[in-house]
């Protein structure tokens, strides 16, 4: 008889969680804001905001230069995390053409494959034989439950469930044996 197995392992993704109430500064370009600056403004500080993930892709849209103006931005990081980012205009000036802004990551969807790699690692060093996991794109939430599609060492296929356990990543994995 198989028994199931739980381990705790965190994951950061920089989630909704972890990024929030970055202020940044660009130029307006005239009465809207520059979104390409304030997309090279996010994506160079997201490293720092982020335990060292980096922004691969980033595009923002652009909003009249108005205080409390909002604007958008898709993003992609190197974990394989698509982000969608809301900027706040919370300063502007006329007179040096400049706002301040506010970033924050209102959802974090990813595409599976850095908690497949993570939760195949765990789980062989526990002793099981895992030879190979695959995990469905989600949303990266507490209490989001992913079924993914193991292989074991022997060819035989089973089910792992991931857990989210925090709004950052951090997630427990269940799976039921054989153990190698």
């Amino acid at each position: 008889m198989l028994s199931s197995k739980r381990f705790g392992l965190v994951l950061l993704i920089a989630a909704t969680g972890l990024i929030a109430g970055c202020e940044a500064s660009v130029s307006t370009g005239g009465d809207e804001i520059d979104a390409d600056d304030a997309a090279k403004t996010i994506q160079s500080q997201y490293p720092s905001q982020a335990d060292g993930l980096k922004l691969t892709e980033i595009s923002c849209d652009s909003t009249d230069a108005e205080v409390d103006a909002t604007f958008d931005c898709t993003a992609k990081n190197d974990a394989g995390v698509s982000l969608d980012i809301k900027g706040t205009i919370n300063e502007v000036n006329k007179d040096t053409d400049n706002i301040k802004f506010d970033w924050t990551i209102t959802k974090a969807v990813s595409d599976g494959k850095a908690y497949s790699d993570v939760a195949v690692t765990t789980l062989q060093k526990q002793g099981y034989a895992v030879e190979s996991m695959e995990c469905p794109e989600f949303e990266i939430k507490t209490g989001v439950k992913v079924d993914c599609d193991v292989t074991m060492d022997d060819g035989s296929s089973q089910t792992a469930t991931i857990t989210l356990t925090n709004d950052n990543g951090g997630f427990d994995v269940v799976t039921s044996g054989p153990t190698g």
